[in-house]
């Protein structure tokens, strides 16, 4: 397994980490308001849900400007936790297939931004993008879960390795 694989494998673990505590939160409090970057849990998870779906979009050479109408599908998602769990998990399979059947995560891929340009670099630092947001956004949600009084789940990479090695 490759390295960029393993890292792919952890940000699947800890996403779903989240969604296995988060089945142990009162469901009001998925979507109740909190004083933070996004107003609610379950707004975090849409996110996360379209920002995997965008950066899947862009590995497979698709235009930012192609991408971002389609974004509207994510709206039939809004507060219904369940059904942005199932949206991530779609999508972790999507990925899945696509780096099977990509030989050198190393090779070179070029994306445009309307703002930000042509940016030259490799399928590798985009998998390491879609991770390190990930996990941005999960320590978002376990602030929230504080903020409202509840326990946050741990999601860092050692304990994904420490679950490796158990088997």
């Amino acid at each position: 397994m490759s390295q960029i694989q393993k890292l792919y494998d952890y940000h699947v673990w800890a996403n779903q980490q989240i969604f296995q505590h988060l089945k142990n939160v009162p469901a009001v409090s998925l979507n109740q308001e909190t004083e933070s970057v996004f107003p609610s849990v379950n707004a975090v998870l849409l996110h996360m849900c379209q920002a995997d779906y965008f950066w899947l979009k862009t590995l497979y050479g698709e235009t930012y400007e192609h991408i971002i109408p389609s974004l509207s599908q994510f709206k039939e998602l809004h507060g219904d936790h369940d059904a942005i769990e199932h949206k991530m998990t779609a999508l972790y399979e999507e990925y899945g297939k696509f780096l099977t059947g990509l030989e050198d995560t190393e090779s070179s891929i070029s994306i445009s931004h309307p703002h930000y340009g042509t940016l030259h670099t490799t399928y590798a630092d985009i998998i390491r993008h879609v991770v390190n947001h990930g996990t941005y956004h999960r320590g978002n949600i376990s602030a929230m879960l504080h903020q409202m009084g509840h326990k946050g789940v741990p999601t860092d990479y050692i304990y994904f390795l420490y679950k490796k090695s158990k088997g």
